[in-house]
């Protein structure tokens, strides 16, 4: 079979949307290499993370600088190759493609819906024209979660029938046995540990307000890693200042992934209490590192954690302070670390994903 993929983001895009666009499509090459696999980019970003798809014996990557080309442009492009399937992969399918294409889309999120607040006039606009009308024409919606669906199905109409869920998974230097060793200044280990992006919704005041109400003989280093909007990040480290606890926080700009699976290698836990999320990466990459976590019991979250996590309501900080003395018993700890590893190598295994992304498109072919 020929398929073909919207590769703007895999070339282009260094964090979420272009992790996953990487992973799933390295994997379905690796695990079905019989196929052809045509990659459709209006540039190319040459680095370490996509060297790999510049390989011309595993993958044809078709680039143009034209403006709009990846809207309108390279629909002759691919009703040229005339693949089996095109597969858009994050909300968007280009116009124009021959009603014969099996058309494939994956969504992540909608939370330009439903936290419209988060997002300019314009952003908002575009995105809910883009994303409906390729949830509208696609022959097939993939979602990432359960709670993906359900924001589909009920935001903008969409027949249960033409949705299905396929969990994402993480890149496979998390999910490597060995131990990686990085050079990066870390405070005393094993410390606390929250990854992401530092922003309102994933809840970092009330993250360090319960850490507050732990005594001081449960208290551990907190290590926070990732970046944000300059104004939010200085009230999160003003809280930390006013409630005397700064001596115990350490920010991490950025890591690369070796670094970041060292990161986590050095944690007690991971704190992810985000009130939002399509998926939750970084809580599938710790326990993928056998460390449990905290987090919310909203969207995703509870399906990307299984047993490894304890569920906390994220606006209440006494139920997060309670989640850390609970894993501070190594009776607990073991026992959510071991079942949330057995988890996520049963759910979210590249193996796994690029299994039920196979079976997909050969149901969608053989209609």
């Amino acid at each position: 079979m020929v398929f073909a993929f919207d590769a703007k983001r895999l070339f282009n895009n260094f964090t979420g949307l272009g992790n996953y666009s990487r992973t799933l499509i390295k994997n379905l090459q690796k695990y079905y290499p019989e196929h052809e696999y045509h990659l459709f980019t209006p540039g190319i970003t040459v680095n370490e993370e996509t060297k790999y798809f510049l390989d011309t014996e595993k993958f044809t990557v078709h680039s143009s600088g034209k403006l709009f080309w990846r809207t309108i442009g390279m629909s002759s492009e691919i009703n040229a190759l005339a693949p089996d399937i095109f597969h858009g992969l994050s909300h968007e399918l280009p116009l124009g493609l021959h009603p014969d294409i099996k058309k494939v889309v994956t969504f992540h999120d909608l939370i330009y819906e439903i936290y419209p607040r988060q997002f300019g006039f314009w952003d908002r606009n575009v995105y809910r024209l883009k994303y409906k009308r390729a949830a509208k024409t696609a022959d097939k919606i993939v979602c990432i979660s359960k709670s993906t669906q359900k924001d589909l199905i009920k935001i903008y109409d969409i027949p249960s029938e033409k949705t299905c869920i396929v969990y994402q998974s993480c890149q496979d230097v998390f999910q490597e046995e060995s131990a990686v060793n990085a050079s990066i200044f870390l405070p005393e280990s094993p410390y606390f540990l929250y990854v992401g992006s530092l922003i309102p919704r994933k809840n970092l005041k009330t993250i360090v307000e319960s850490f507050v109400k732990l005594p001081d003989s449960l208290k551990k280093p907190f290590v926070i890693v990732g970046t944000g909007p300059k104004s939010y990040v200085e009230e999160v480290k003003n809280d930390i200042s006013r409630l005397n606890v700064k001596s115990w926080f350490h920010f991490i700009n950025r890591v690369d992934n070796h670094q970041l699976v060292y990161v986590y290698d050095q944690s007690y836990l991971l704190c992810y209490p985000s009130v939002y999320e399509g998926f939750g990466i970084p809580v599938i990459e710790s326990l993928f590192r056998r460390k449990p976590v905290i987090t919310s019991n909203l969207s995703s979250l509870p399906e990307a954690a299984g047993p490894g996590g304890i569920l906390v309501n994220p606006g209440d900080s006494e139920e997060i302070k309670n989640a850390f003395v609970t894993l501070l018993q190594e009776k607990y700890y073991e026992k959510y670390a071991e079942d949330g590893y057995k988890y996520v190598k049963d759910h979210f295994s590249n193996k796994a994903t690029a299994e039920c992304l196979i079976k997909l498109y050969n149901q969608l072919i053989s209609r």
